[in-house]
């Protein structure tokens, strides 16, 4: 059944699980060389995590409940900035590195670099703009459901400290989730289906990664996703206003 306790079970558990998994990775074990590597060690815990979601959206939910109904196509309109920076930095990167110097990474590589990325999207995505916001959206208002899916999908980025990772950058890292989860959580709503926000996610992680690979920097995605969050401000105020009429 459907609730907001539901949600945060399933959090805790996905977060408890990452956090032993990143924990194993990075500091028990032979630390990862490089970015591949840290791929590579972490692909079956994230296989593990997606499987471990799947069956709660199964389970608790059912697939078109959890956030796979019906796609209202007229509402992708709202998540157009979100793919404007994406596609501006696939051409930075285009600038700092060729199609063939990626294809020398290998077959293995080439595939760590993408189907990693893609489980930690689809987990994420599925877990909190499915599972947590739509138990959460049956048990208290709207604009409260919204914020309990954007601070926690923020909140599990911490995680990122338990691989080494400094405390300004795992601070920027957090408050940035906490910001994607802000604008990601109303358009979840409205679109009605995952798998737009699954998509973008996705090539998301893998221009981030491949930027790492090509040693590229993108100062103008922060302008751009502070734009896609004012504009979800309009797009939070109109539900909440909906709501309050319906």
């Amino acid at each position: 059944m459907p609730s907001l306790w539901l949600g945060l079970r399933a959090t805790a558990i996905y977060a408890a699980f990452l956090a032993a998994a990143t924990l194993y990775v990075f500091q028990l074990s032979s630390p990862p060389a490089g970015l591949i590597q840290s791929l590579a060690a972490l692909l079956p815990f994230q296989f593990l995590a997606a499987l471990y979601c799947v069956s709660v959206a199964l389970r608790g939910f059912g697939w078109q409940a959890v956030g796979f109904g019906r796609l209202r196509w007229s509402a992708l309109i709202w998540f157009l900035p979100a793919w404007i920076v994406l596609l501006a930095m696939v051409w930075n990167i285009a600038k700092a590195a060729s199609l063939h110097d990626f294809m020398a990474l290998g077959a293995v590589s080439l595939t760590l670099l993408i189907v990693t990325p893609f489980l930690i999207a689809f987990a994420e995505e599925l877990l909190f703009r499915g599972i947590l916001l739509r138990g959460a959206m049956a048990t208290v208002p709207l604009i409260y459901a919204m914020l309990i899916s954007a601070v926690l999908f923020g909140a599990i980025h911490t995680i990122s400290a338990i691989s080494g990772q400094g405390l300004s950058g795992t601070t920027q890292q957090m408050f940035f989730a906490i910001s994607v989860g802000f604008f990601l959580a109303p358009i979840a709503v409205k679109l009605g289906n995952l798998w737009p926000l699954i998509i973008w996610h996705w090539l998301w992680n893998l221009a981030v990664y491949a930027s790492q690979l090509a040693e590229v920097w993108h100062p103008f995605v922060l302008i751009g996703i502070g734009m896609q969050t004012v504009i979800c401000i309009w797009l939070w105020t109109d539900m909440l206003r909906g709501r309050i009429a319906g």
